[in-house]
């Protein structure tokens, strides 16, 4: 909860400071590497390093070119990642350079469901080639280039949910640069929510399964590694306080675990193709963007992955065990369904019935081997003892008793959620007394 509350101070604080503006590049491969908008998304499962090239109007001279690099990483066994990212957008006369670090970290809202926050910060550097001005010597421009470095930072939030469905919210100008506009290279103040990036898709992972696979020239069967679902659906919308606000749909078909094509709608843009490539740690997409427009000139967007490591795993928070407690060991009472040694001077009493519950993990035989597993769970620290139902002669393994109902069924629901005793189950016993 801390770690919620400096985010939304943080939130707070930039809202009530004015700052500058600049057009938020275009991904066209967004769906690839979704960290590039939202640093939420620097919470991956694998360390990734993409690489990532957009041509805009090739065939018109200072059309737009972006290039930018990226890494995001989980990091092992926590609830903690990181990423960076360098990007360098030239458009015009006028070339921009940044460079941002962003720390993420999740928050569950339940067993299968995480909140992830990211929060990136930076700087960024603006440049003009004075080549291409006509007048270099104007005052405004060198007023302009004196204060070319600045800080640079945006903040996102993601819902993950392990049916497959997502929602991302990002800010990703908290401290925007001064911009050159079109008055003289004046510039505009506006708040960090006048650019606001919203998507909402939908990708399921599933296990791996069995596939035909040919090594040196035999042919046998193999299960495959988990892989993304053979449909996946994006939605995205960028709002922008200076009218220029754009809502993008996007569908993509993965034929195979290898190969993949889609395609989008973007709002007033136009359509994109995609398709591309992923061989064992490599991922290739292209995009492909028609221009609508009397420019007569299409859009190219590369992007190459490379996957490092071994999958990460997220830390979960482990509730205290019950069976891990240290307890004063207690006499236990016969089972109903045991032999009972009856009073005969008291036979005529009335009976009463109390129900215990037993949190047991197997049923032996022999005795030997129950003792044996018994020991076994002692050295893993649960409190681990033997009893013996005379009803189908078998010796009981368990590991915590109570005469509550819903601490037995918290306590199995607990062990089969967070370790590896999966047949932990619940077992009521009738204790009779005179």
């Amino acid at each position: 909860m801390r770690f919620l509350f400096c985010f939304l101070l943080v939130i707070l604080m930039v809202g009530c400071i004015d700052t500058y503006a600049q057009n938020y590049p275009v991904y066209n491969s967004f769906f690839v590497n979704p960290y590039f908008y939202n640093p939420a998304e620097a919470a991956t499962e694998f360390s990734y390093v993409y690489l990532t090239h957009r041509q805009q109007w090739k065939d018109i001279q200072g059309g737009p070119v972006l290039s930018s690099i990226s890494f995001s990483t989980l990091l092992n066994e926590t609830r903690s990642a990181i990423g960076g990212k360098i990007s360098s957008y030239s458009r015009g006369v006028l070339s921009t350079t940044d460079a941002t670090l962003s720390y993420a970290y999740a928050v569950p809202v339940s067993k299968k469901n995480w909140l992830f926050l990211g929060l990136s910060g930076g700087v960024i550097s603006n440049s003009i080639d004075l080549t291409k001005v006509s007048d270099p010597t104007d005052p405004a421009l060198k007023n302009y280039l004196s204060n070319n470095i600045q800080p640079v930072a945006n903040f996102g939030m993601l819902f993950r949910s392990a049916s497959g469905f997502n929602l991302g919210v990002s800010l990703p100008q908290l401290f925007t640069p001064a911009f050159n506009g079109s008055d003289n290279f004046a510039s505009t103040a506006v708040s960090p929510f006048d650019n606001i990036f919203v998507t909402a898709y939908y990708r399921r992972k599933v296990e791996g399964k069995l596939v035909n696979r040919n090594k040196r020239g035999v042919r046998s069967k193999v299960k495959s590694k988990e892989a993304n679902a053979p449909l996946e659906l994006y939605f995205n919308y960028k709002y922008s306080a200076a009218g220029n606000s754009q809502m993008e749909a996007l569908i993509k078909f993965n034929l195979s675990e290898n190969f993949w094509v889609g395609g989008s709608y973007r709002l007033p843009q136009g359509y994109t193709a995609n398709l591309g490539l992923a061989y064992q740690r490599f991922t290739l997409g292209y995009s492909y963007e028609p221009v609508q427009n009397d420019l007569q000139s299409d859009i190219h967007d590369i992007i190459l992955g490379i996957r490092l490591g071994e999958k990460k795993k997220f830390k979960r928070v482990i509730p205290i065990l019950r069976s891990q407690l240290k307890t004063v060991p207690t006499e236990h009472h016969t089972a109903r369904f045991q032999e009972t040694v009856v009073d005969p001077d008291n036979i005529t009493a009335e009976e009463k019935a109390t129900k215990k519950y037993y949190v047991v993990i197997r049923s032996f035989t022999d005795f030997g081997q129950a003792d044996g597993y018994k020991k076994k769970l002692l050295a893993d620290k649960y409190n681990g003892n033997v009893f013996y139902n005379e009803k189908d002669k078998k010796y009981y393994v368990f590991i915590m008793e109570t005469l509550k109902q819903s601490e037995a069924n918290e306590e199995v629901k607990n062990l089969k959620n967070y370790t590896k005793l999966k047949e932990a189950h619940v077992l009521m016993v009738t204790i009779g007394h005179k």
